[in-house]
């Protein structure tokens, strides 16, 4: 019993650490520019679909409306993306021309981490991570839209649809 809990902590553990590395080598891509990874992955998921509302983002992404909202004030600020309204009653975000630059900068900046990752991987392991993550990604979307999430069975106030692309995924080889 206590091996299959110390699997299952590594299990945790590995996923949190790989996001890490990542998540630096991504941070590391967008060094010298005035954006975050965060901030251009939401600038690519605008070019991908303009009009996309925070919260239409917010169930493709593990992240609350809140934070995304963040991210888009910071955005604007610097003049990159624009609120208008869009369908219904949401307000869709817009790239502005420096918007649309800076988002073909962060979509080859991206690939660049990308094409490092397969480098390091080797193309046959990445290849194999990239299926069984979008694997357990979906798996784990189902269990989140369904309010079984959380360890105790709720979810965190993030709603996902396991049908929907995530960010990125629009235009994945």
């Amino acid at each position: 019993m206590l091996s299959l809990m110390a699997g299952q902590r590594e299990l945790y553990n590995l996923l949190w650490q790989v996001a890490s590395y990542s998540h630096l080598m991504g941070e590391e891509a967008f060094a010298g520019t005035p954006l975050t990874a965060a901030s251009g992955s939401m600038l690519i998921a605008v070019l991908e679909q303009p009009g996309l509302t925070v919260a239409e983002f917010s169930r493709r992404m593990p992240k609350t409306q809140q934070t995304l909202s963040q991210v888009v004030a910071r955005l604007e600020k610097l003049g990159l993306i624009e609120r208008r309204l869009g369908r219904g009653r949401g307000v869709g975000l817009y790239l502005t021309e420096a918007g649309q630059r800076m988002a073909e900068e962060a979509v080859a900046r991206e690939q660049e981490v990308s094409t490092r990752l397969c480098e390091l991987l080797g193309a046959e392991r990445a290849g194999a991570l990239t299926e069984l993550l979008r694997e357990s990604r979906a798996i784990l979307r189902e269990t989140r839209a369904s309010g079984r999430g959380g360890p105790h069975g709720g979810g965190v106030g993030v709603e996902l649809s396991a049908s929907e692309p995530a960010v990125g995924d629009l235009e994945q080889p």
